[in-house]
């Protein structure tokens, strides 16, 4: 029995624009991604009598059929007629419904991590179109790309530079609803997004960082409001929202002082907090 052993890595929207509601009921947006070095680790056992998927963290198994895990693999076992059988094993550490991309992250992931075990091409079409299929955030994942632009609804990628910076994650220990933000958001006509140069980093931006659902979820949870006040006494330059929340992050452009990685530990108990920065 062979095991493999992949890092799935951790996402932010640095910018996050919902352009207009298509027929089909997703959106389309203009959004900025950027891979952070916050990893899940992901292990492969090949040649198992049996297969099993076993998740490690604090919320425990997730049930099958609504798993991006097993998913990924079922389609890419269809896809590329693979008969033998896997034990998976995933060890959490990316917060689950925090707006990191965990789940499209360790999907992506698998067909990445099973087309390097079988020998087949991390450019195949055929793992693009999965992942299409599984998921809005999951072809960023599975691209090459460290920092990328997204339209369509996210899949549709340029590579964008991944500008040199500390990131501040406050991840509350509760889950927003992507379904319920998207319901909410109050769009009703079409709009022309804000577009960002590659030349400087989009927190310089004159608009800064723009995530359309910041007002309504800090409406509706006050204490993001009080976090993105925090942060900003800490002297970040900019503070936002990763996709709908509810993980607030600040950006620092210097590395932090560690004592203000701990004061913060020690202010918002109730949270995870994590210092990362961009993948390069």
């Amino acid at each position: 029995m062979k095991k493999y052993l992949f890092l799935s890595p951790a996402k932010l929207n640095l910018v996050l624009q919902v352009i207009s509601r298509r027929e089909d009921g997703y959106h389309n947006l203009y959004t900025i991604f950027q891979k952070i070095d916050l990893f899940d680790e992901i292990e492969i056992k090949r040649g198992t009598l049996d297969f099993r998927l076993d998740f490690v963290s604090d919320k425990g198994n997730i049930p099958l059929e609504e798993n991006l895990v097993y998913k990924a693999y079922m389609k890419f076992k269809e896809t590329f007629r693979i008969n033998e059988k896997h034990h998976i094993r995933v060890k959490k550490t990316i917060p689950m419904g925090a707006g990191l991309g965990g789940g499209s992250s360790n999907a992506a992931t698998i067909l990445k991590g099973l087309a390097y075990i079988y020998g087949i091409d991390q450019e195949d079409p055929s793992l693009y179109r999965i992942a299409k299929s599984l998921g809005a955030d999951v072809p960023f994942f599975l691209s090459p790309y460290v920092a990328a632009i997204g339209e369509g609804i996210g899949e549709v990628l340029m590579p964008y530079p991944s500008f040199r910076a500390w990131y501040l994650l406050i991840c509350p220990n509760f889950e927003i609803s992507t379904k319920w933000a998207y319901q909410n958001l109050g769009l009703t006509n079409s709009k022309n997004p804000v577009y960002y140069s590659t030349e400087v980093p989009p927190w310089r931006h004159p608009q800064g960082l723009i995530n359309d659902f910041k007002a309504l979820v800090f409406e509706k949870f006050p204490f993001l409001g009080e976090l993105e006040a925090n942060l900003k006494n800490f002297g970040c330059c900019a503070v936002s929202l990763s996709g709908t929340g509810p993980t607030v992050f600040g950006v620092f452009e210097k590395e932090l002082p560690f004592y203000v990685y701990e004061s913060l530990k020690r202010t918002f108990k109730e949270a995870k907090i994590f210092l990362v920065q961009n993948l390069e």
